[in-house]
């Protein structure tokens, strides 16, 4: 009988405590608790433990009790333990075999039965008892700068608590001499106040009445998401506004009717919408959008590629022009490595999705924040992290663009010979394409980019581009040209328009004393437009001296009638 009277006050104390362990956790808002470190590479150990760890951080000045937890990992979630943090506290979760080596390290101390996390990178989220997001990173090895730091050894730290919320911009390698501190304060000092606002950077479109826009940073939710925040030009109603977990940069626009397919829209914020830091972001600010198309052959072209990185940093980046009138979103393209009639490899170019407007430019980065440093990119939102971007030879190799099902919508083969020939070394230089809507695989229509403009152009006009041609039986653009790679005239294109299919064409070169100095075309079989570009070099690769020469096109039709023309060009060294 005492033990049975003992039991239920006993049971009645367990309970209350459940309930104020419940209504605490609710009580903890976005951002409270933190993941704030992370060994996923313990091994070489440096002074730690060679063991995987999570670090979470109480933000608050109040002590929290966090029950019914969960920590996802990539795709697997690991229930948490009931976890106490002291304010402004720490609390560290690893695997129970390796208790006993953190115990001498005087942290407070929470186990799993096992934890893994993938050294190269994945997502990381916090969720509450309700299922709430509480913090989420996606971290990736790349962002240890320091490539020994890279082999192990060294945990990733939160490098401004007050800013929980940034990305790769917010993480570093830990600087302390042990390779981490777990259970205490982070080895770097606060980031600058965020003072920037959040910009509008793509859409998608996820079901046909639901318009998801992305922003540049998290948006904040300590103000309502109501309707008249936004307003869609031509007029259509928004029925309702929801955020996007996990990581909360996204917003749902629940659309009243159906958006017309072929019809351009505009989104505008015309309401209070700030970012985390409380920066407003202007009013006025839209972007376009519509129902996409799926893109057919030749819609989605490959417009620039650099494959031979600077320094050999994994930076490859393949840019993509839409040379449609209709928009295609980057959800619904693949792009690939390698193959003939098919990629030996392809992944979905965005899966998060990107309407890719007609005339604008998209440009897929194995690492853009490395992109954004080493180049001049005046629209830095047509550029977009592919993590999964394949692999492409520096020397030659072969990139695709196909669609969802793979059906090829362009494909290029290139070579190192299709860059500027007097160039020291292809390394950091971009092959651009000099005309979008001339064959892909011409390779008359390739060219190294400019060194005035850096050697590259991502994200906007290629900087070696085809001048306008006349329209006539035979065109020689620009009649003066200056073969020196500056970007400005540094080749001369020569095109022939003819009536008929199946001409034999012969192009040759001569200087002013009768010598052929230059054989662009043999014989070649043509259709009713050649187009043929010459550098300014002769049969020998050797750069001829600036004055005049004489392009002299020679033709004969199926019919066997032959064609004569010639041009006077000027180069200008």
């Amino acid at each position: 009988m005492k033990n049975s009277r003992w039991w239920i006050p006993k049971a009645w104390f367990l309970f209350i405590m459940m309930m104020a362990w419940t209504g605490l956790t609710g009580q903890v808002a976005r951002y409270d608790v933190v993941i704030s470190e992370i060994m996923a590479d313990p091994t070489p150990a440096i002074g730690l433990p060679a063991a995987e760890y999570v670090e979470l951080h109480n933000r608050t000045d109040s002590a929290c009790l966090l029950v019914g937890c969960t920590l996802q990992l990539g795709n697997t979630v690991k229930a948490l333990p009931a976890i106490s943090i002291e304010g402004d506290g720490y609390a560290i979760v690893v695997a129970e075999k390796y208790r006993e080596e953190f115990s001498d390290l005087g942290i407070d101390l929470y186990t799993l039965s096992s934890l893994s996390i993938t050294d190269g990178g994945q997502r990381l989220t916090l969720f509450s008892q309700r299922g709430e997001v509480m913090h989420s990173v996606a971290f990736r090895k790349q962002w240890h700068k320091d490539g020994i730091k890279q082999d192990g050894g060294w945990s990733l730290e939160m490098i401004d608590e007050r800013q929980p919320w940034l990305d790769e911009e917010g993480w570093a390698s830990s600087v302390d001499p042990s390779g981490g501190t777990p259970g205490r304060a982070n080895s770097h000092s606060p980031l600058p106040p965020d003072l920037d606002p959040p910009e509008l950077t793509r859409v998608t479109m996820t079901d046909s009445q639901t318009l998801r826009i992305w922003f540049s940073e998290p948006i904040s939710d300590k103000h309502p998401f109501t309707t008249d925040i936004f307003k869609v030009s031509p007029a259509m109603a928004i029925s309702s506004v929801k955020e996007v977990p996990p990581t909360f940069q996204a917003l749902d626009l629940r659309l009243a009717a159906t958006p017309h397919s072929g019809q351009t829209y505009h989104i505008e914020i015309c309401g209070e919408l700030c970012d985390c830091s409380h920066n407003l972001i202007p009013l006025g600010t839209g972007i376009p959008w519509g129902t996409s198309h799926h893109p057919d052959q030749n819609d989605l072209v490959i417009n620039e590629i650099l494959t031979h990185p600077f320094d050999g940093c994994d930076a490859d980046f393949v840019e993509l022009y839409n040379r449609s009138s209709h928009i295609i979103d980057l959800k619904d393209v693949k792009i690939g490595s390698g193959g003939d009639m098919l990629p030996d490899k392809a992944v979905v170019a965005l899966s998060s999705g990107m309407q890719v407007m007609p005339g604008a430019y998209a440009v897929l980065c194995k690492n853009r924040k490395t992109t954004l440093q080493q180049y001049h990119c005046p629209t830095p939102h047509a550029l977009v992290q592919c993590d999964s971007l394949p692999a492409y030879a520096n020397a030659s190799g072969v990139v695709f663009v196909t669609d969802y099902g793979l059906q090829v919508v362009d494909r290029f083969a290139y070579t190192e010979e299709m860059h500027y020939s007097k160039l020291l070394s292809s390394e950091g230089v971009s092959l651009e394409r000099l005309d979008p809507h001339w064959p892909t695989q011409d390779n008359d229509n390739w060219h190294s980019a400019a060194e005035s403009v850096g050697f590259a152009t991502p994200g906007y006009a290629n900087s070696q581009r085809g001048s306008d041609l006349e329209d006539s039986e035979l065109s020689v653009m620009p009649e003066i040209f200056s073969p020196d790679n500056d970007g400005y005239d540094d080749f001369t294109f020569i095109r022939l328009q003819l009536p008929e299919p199946e001409n034999r064409v012969s192009i040759q070169i001569f200087d002013l004393n009768g010598n052929a100095i230059c054989h662009l075309a043999n014989n070649m079989l043509c259709g009713t437009e050649a187009q043929f570009r010459w550098d300014g070099e002769d049969d020998r690769k050797r750069q001829v001296p600036s004055g005049l020469y004489v392009v002299d096109v020679r033709w004969r039709r199926s019919d066997k009638r032959p064609g004569h023309k010639r041009k006077v060009v000027a180069v200008n060294n």
